[in-house]
């Protein structure tokens, strides 16, 4: 089996959390599993000034490391992360013979968003993502992107972390 979960959605969705409680439950069936977070790819690099290009930069570096955790024999690799912006959704869901790709989008309200991103110890205290008129800008720019078509989406106000990934988990491996 190698099968890619694409996991995308607004600041403050739960693509990490999800992402982690996915593959933990991957993990529990047997699978060996990669998480691939594009946000951690993007703000690997340095010297990068112009912003405009450090997230399709990211995006071309996170689609070879996702293609590389297949080389290497992973199972399932879930990327996540604001593919929109990095342009990589072309490279990311493109048609291959050696995998099956599931594309998730994941939504929440901006101001659900908002709570969660001021509750979150993990996220540094002057991270942009805090910051309300950014979070809320950059909620109604998701809402306006013209995203590959989804095999899933999620309201993350209406399920709970464990009811996501048991139904992702299911879908890629049978209940």
């Amino acid at each position: 089996m190698a099968a890619l979960v694409v996991l995308t959605g607004p600041i403050g969705s739960g693509k990490s959390t999800v992402a982690a409680e996915l593959a933990d439950r991957c993990v529990a069936r047997g699978l060996t599993v990669a998480v691939a977070d594009l946000d951690d790819v993007a703000m690997a690099q340095r010297g990068v000034t112009d912003l405009g290009d450090l997230w399709p930069r990211g995006g071309v570096a996170h689609a070879a490391l996702v293609d590389g955790w297949f080389a290497a024999g992973s199972d399932v690799v879930i990327a996540h992360g604001p593919f929109a912006e990095a342009d990589s959704y072309p490279a990311l869901l493109a048609e291959r013979p050696d995998r099956t790709a599931m594309h998730v989008v994941l939504t929440v309200p901006a101001d659900v968003a908002l709570q969660r991103v001021a509750a979150d110890c993990g996220r540094p205290a002057a991270a942009i993502s805090r910051d309300p008129d950014f979070l809320r800008a950059t909620h109604a720019a998701f809402a306006d992107l013209d995203l590959p078509s989804a095999d899933v989406t999620v309201d993350t106000t209406t399920a709970t972390t464990a009811q996501i990934a048991d139904q992702l988990v299911a879908l890629l491996t049978g209940p």
